[in-house]
């Protein structure tokens, strides 16, 4: 009889815990669990149940900050017009969430942007009582400090690429009262901001990822309904692109490179709808999130994401956090002779 060891030329390993990372076709006996197990790579990427945040909101920092094993979500509001403004930041290790020192200044509907739960920004945002969505925020992974404002204040607005080197885009700007937008772009040195050229379509409640030499802006609405439009920044200026998102959306949230991107959620009305990027054209993917939400938080790649929070559409934030494993990526399974 032919045997695995005879085919392979090795044994299968027996180990007490699953190995990490894996490869595609890898097989193994986990002897605590007493199971034989393969690493098979997805086709279709899923979201699966993490740990829920702390602090259920809804209005939160727009793309999140860090990898979907060390994630930062902080501001935003428990539910809709009238209520506070957040200082909460929460940091996710992969499993949970913890309470990490707040901001300076509670705000809804900033900008986010980070490589990790260690350095971070918030950018701009909604605050009634200082009446300012231009103040920036730096997080160093023990403190919030207080940095160089933006040029054009504002909230809902998209923030992309890391705590030394940003770019913000698009939003409502302070005071308009929710009926337009702007299209106003600045670039972030780790000192200050600098007005580069303006996005073509000025738009509120926008998406979008990248870093702030490679970007893409995507959805969001303006004085009518939510759009599909998406443009890129080469670092220099704006191009609208051919096509746009195959479901328009207002207040999704984006993750990963210019090239290889991801959009998931969004309204109106709430949607789960998740889309992948190639640098050209949108993809819809067969499964989106399990809990149909917008203006949540989601940091990570196209390949391994989290998103948190968010509003299913009832005007009240939630603390439901999905972990996104995208195409591609070798996940185990468990071997059965059924």
């Amino acid at each position: 009889m032919t045997t695995y060891k005879g085919i392979n030329g090795f044994a299968v390993q027996s180990v007490a815990t699953d190995p990490s990372p894996l490869d595609e076709g890898q097989v193994w006996y986990n002897n605590a669990t007493y199971a034989f197990k393969l690493a098979a790579v997805t086709t279709a990427g899923t979201f699966a149940s993490g740990g829920n945040l702390n602090t259920a909101r809804m209005y939160g920092n727009n793309g999140g900050a860090g990898t979907q094993t060390a994630a930062l979500s902080f501001g935003g509001a428990p539910s809709g017009p009238g209520a506070p403004q957040l200082t909460t930041s929460e940091s996710y290790n992969g499993t949970s969430w913890t309470a990490t020192p707040s901001l300076n200044t509670g705000r809804a509907a900033s900008g986010g942007c980070g490589a990790t739960n260690t350095a971070a920004l918030c950018i701009g945002g909604q605050n009634p009582s200082t009446n300012d969505g231009a103040l920036t925020e730096s997080f160093n992974g023990t403190s919030w400090s207080p940095v160089n404002s933006l040029n054009t204040g504002r909230y809902v607005l998209a923030g992309v690429g890391i705590q030394t080197a940003a770019l913000a885009f698009g939003g409502e700007n302070s005071g308009g009262g929710g009926a337009g937008g702007t299209a106003a772009s600045e670039s972030w040195n780790g000192t200050s901001w600098t007005t580069t050229p303006s996005l073509n379509t000025l738009r509120r409640s926008i998406a979008g990822l990248g870093l702030n030499t490679a970007a893409v802006a995507f959805g969001g609405v303006g004085p009518g309904s939510p759009v599909t439009n998406t443009e890129i920044w080469n670092g220099t200026s704006w191009t609208n692109n051919p096509t746009g998102l195959n479901t328009a959306r207002r207040g999704a949230r984006g993750g990963g490179t210019s090239t290889a991107g991801i959009g998931v959620g969004g309204s109106a009305p709430a949607t789960g709808a998740t889309e992948l990027w190639n640098g050209t054209t949108w993809t819809s993917s067969p499964t989106g999130l399990t809990t149909a939400r917008d203006e949540g938080s989601f940091a990570g790649t196209q390949t391994l994401g989290v998103y948190a929070g968010g509003t299913p559409g009832n005007n009240s934030g939630v603390t439901t956090t999905e972990e996104w494993t995208g195409p591609g990526v070798a996940t185990t399974k468990t071997i059965t002779t059924s």
